[in-house]
């Protein structure tokens, strides 16, 4: 699935689930025995985490948690990477779906249209206050974004341009409208090539780091 941009649908804010959980019993109840270390452990490896949700039934803690990352391109990237990093140990949702009850092995995966489905406390979970979305429509909307940035950082640049004299700074004007144009050039590209959903989040955020660079560019012409 993180290779497809085929309409596969991912939970949306970007979530992770984490199965076989270390519990302990207390009073006949299955009580969350790690789950505060192991978010600040995952946090510190630099995983844009911003929630860890236990997830509780009738009998206490289940065993699994959900892990929602940042809302964002850079928090979609981390999600992939802590998936890829348990997929690379063996340890993720096929091999969970295979596991012996007998391990004591964290898996982990980021979760999909068929975990939302289920009629287990994983999906009833999921389908609260989540939903599905899909590659293409995350690159649609990234585009929008993009576009909006980018008009933005131009009707910047046209003011500025209005009040200065220097030779100078009217050619730094000029170069900064070209590349603002190379960029745009970058956003239409990205906008209609079919990508693969995690080259379409690296292009993006390559989009994102120049547009971000611009601005700073843009910003400095207000100070000289």
């Amino acid at each position: 699935m993180a290779d497809s941009n085929d309409g596969a649908r991912i939970v949306k804010p970007w979530t992770v689930i984490v199965a076989n959980l270390p519990v302990r019993i207390e009073n006949n109840i299955r009580v969350d025995n790690c789950s505060i270390n192991l978010k600040r452990r995952w946090k510190r490896q630099g995983y844009l985490i911003n929630t860890f949700q236990p997830l509780y039934d009738y009998r206490g803690h289940s065993g699994f948690a959900l892990l929602e990352f940042a809302r964002d391109l850079d928090g979609l990237k981390s999600a992939f990477q802590f998936d890829i990093s348990f997929l690379q140990n063996r340890r993720g949702k096929a091999e969970w779906d295979e596991a012996s009850e007998q391990t004591n092995d964290l898996f982990a995966w980021i979760a999909s249209e068929e975990d939302y489905n289920k009629n287990d406390i994983v999906g009833y979970n999921l389908t609260n206050g989540k939903d599905l979305t899909t590659a293409p429509n995350i690159q649609m909307q990234e585009a929008r974004h993009y576009r909006m940035v980018l008009y933005n950082l131009r009707e910047r640049l046209h003011s500025i341009a209005q009040h200065i004299q220097s030779p100078t700074l009217v050619s730094r004007v000029q170069l900064l409208l070209q590349m603002l144009d190379k960029n745009e050039e970058s956003i239409e590209t990205f906008a209609s090539t079919n990508l693969e959903l995690l080259d379409m989040v690296d292009d993006g955020l390559a989009i994102q780091s120049r547009l971000q660079g611009l601005k700073i560019y843009i910003d400095e012409l207000r100070t000289i």
